[in-house]
């Protein structure tokens, strides 16, 4: 948030970790309110390192704190149960609301248990500080008991030192469990608590779009960003919503623009403006032009990162091999299916000429024709339409385990059978055909998925069987069964 408060929390929890950093030097000069707050914050930021080392400082200045000793018991609940529950036995005679709201979430009571005793909770204390809230709140949906937080949400105001942080938490947990529109009434009525806190009006736009009211969304946005314009978050979520209308998109790229121009090595927005400039123009070289600019900037910021190369490689005409050597030097592939899996990022691109640059990459780095990556490599030169390469690599030896699924079997069969044919290997090709339909089609398993499976291509491997044996010749150039290249 933007607010006072969570700017000097921030500043708090800022100079706790510079003591850390000195070895702990000047821990002592934290109180013990001010370790409290660091560690109920550093919980907002899923930050454990903090939340330890505050109750370590805590343990050892104010060994008999009641709030910290509390504590305690949320961070050992988040350890592990078997720890939870060990403290909470050392600790039986413990009392106060966290200490009932971990024992209870030990206990785990369900259905009309579960809301006994979060009634008994609510009638045995007068008062809860925003821990306590935020404690109980995940303690009601963990025992499946977010209903309960709705049905008493009177008796709730009355008991709590600060409305906004009920409404915010139980909102949040609403949105988890995708009841968007009980969770648009508790923000909605945040936003008239609290008019200038942007994160509530963000939240209520994000709230009003899973809603399916982009209108909404957009407005709550709109409030947001007056208050609080240069956030990048917010920015860069309305251009997404806007993007969605095609009548405003030339305002939408503007918008981006301005965002990508502020923020240039921000990959996602980076990549979803190159998409959007692909996607809004019928001039497809001009908007690849942009597009690889964008990503070449961002790309240049972020060197090897292979989301960005793999957008990179497929709108632009940049060296493959420069491309694919940064990544390798910097963010390399752990093994053979990791680069067969980003060569299948730009499989699905359309981009086969670069995923055979990845693949052939690999190749020549482990020194040996893989038959994982080779069997790679015969579908994305069969999609690239060079025969020959399909057939030599079909035929050449390799190294290794197939691992190929039934699918991808069957499909490279039906690539080096069509193959063979477009080649002038006709005599061969009916030789491959009838083997195959043989072995996988009329001797295959009887189950039905392997049946429906190879129904497809048991279809084609007859046509070209039939092609093959009869007496009117097949003109192989335009033969497309699985219509792969001839689209127009």
């Amino acid at each position: 948030m933007s607010d006072n408060n969570d700017d000097r929390r921030n500043e708090l929890c800022e100079r706790f970790r510079q003591s850390l950093k000195n070895g702990g030097a000047g821990s002592e000069y934290f109180d013990e309110d001010e370790l409290i707050e660091v560690f109920d914050y550093a919980g907002d930021l899923n930050d454990d390192y903090l939340r330890f080392e505050a109750l370590l400082c805590g343990a050892r200045f104010y060994p008999d704190s009641v709030p910290l000793s509390e504590r305690r018991a949320l961070l050992y609940y988040s350890i592990g149960e078997d720890v939870s529950q060990k403290y909470l036995q050392d600790n039986a005679t413990r009392n106060g609301a966290l200490w009932d709201i971990a024992r209870l979430r030990s206990a785990s009571p369900m259905g009309a248990d579960a809301v006994k005793a979060l009634d008994r909770l609510l009638a045995d204390y007068s008062e809860f500080d925003d821990e306590e809230v935020i404690q109980l709140v995940d303690l009601a949906s963990t025992v499946g008991q977010t209903d309960w937080l709705l049905n008493r949400l009177d008796a709730l105001r009355a008991h709590v030192t600060y409305l906004p942080t009920l409404l915010f938490e139980i909102a949040v947990m609403l949105e988890m469990e995708r009841r968007y529109s009980d969770a648009i009434k508790l923000l909605e009525e945040l936003t008239d608590l609290e008019p200038y806190n942007e994160q509530y009006w963000f939240m209520l736009a994000q709230e009003y779009d899973l809603d399916g009211n982009p209108a909404g969304a957009l407005q709550a946005l709109d409030l947001a960003l007056a208050i609080l314009p240069d956030d990048k978050a917010m920015r860069f979520y309305h251009a997404r919503l806007l993007s969605r209308d095609e009548a405003g998109r030339a305002d939408d790229i503007a918008s981006l623009e301005r965002l990508a121009a502020d923020f240039p090595d921000d990959q996602e927005i980076c990549r979803f403006l190159a998409a959007l400039y692909v996607e809004s123009t019928d001039d497809e070289d001009k908007a690849r032009t942009k597009a690889a600019a964008v990503l070449r900037k961002c790309f240049k910021l972020n060197p090897g990162d292979r989301k960005l190369a793999s957008d990179l490689l497929a709108v632009d005409n940049v060296s493959s091999e420069e491309i694919i050597t940064l990544v390798d030097r910097n963010q390399p592939p752990a093994d053979v299916s990791e680069w067969i899996a980003w060569a299948g990022e730009l499989e699905e691109l359309g981009a086969f000429d670069k995923a055979i640059d990845i693949l052939l990459y690999c190749e020549r780095k482990i020194g040996k024709t893989d038959a994982a990556i080779n069997e790679s490599l015969v579908i994305d030169y069969f999609m690239q339409a060079d025969f020959k390469e399909v057939c030599r690599r079909f035929e050449s030896q390799t190294v290794g385990m197939s691992a190929a699924t039934p699918d991808d079997a069957a499909l490279i069969f039906v690539a080096y059978a069509i193959s063979l044919a477009k080649t002038g290997r006709e005599k061969e090709a009916l030789h491959f055909s009838n083997m195959i339909l043989k072995l996988i089609v009329e001797d295959g398993p009887d189950d039905i998925t392997y049946a429906l499976r190879r129904l497809g291509t048991g279809l084609v491997l007859t046509d070209i069987i039939k092609r093959c044996q009869s007496k009117k010749k097949t003109d192989w150039t335009d033969y497309d069964p699985l219509n792969a290249w001839y689209h127009e």
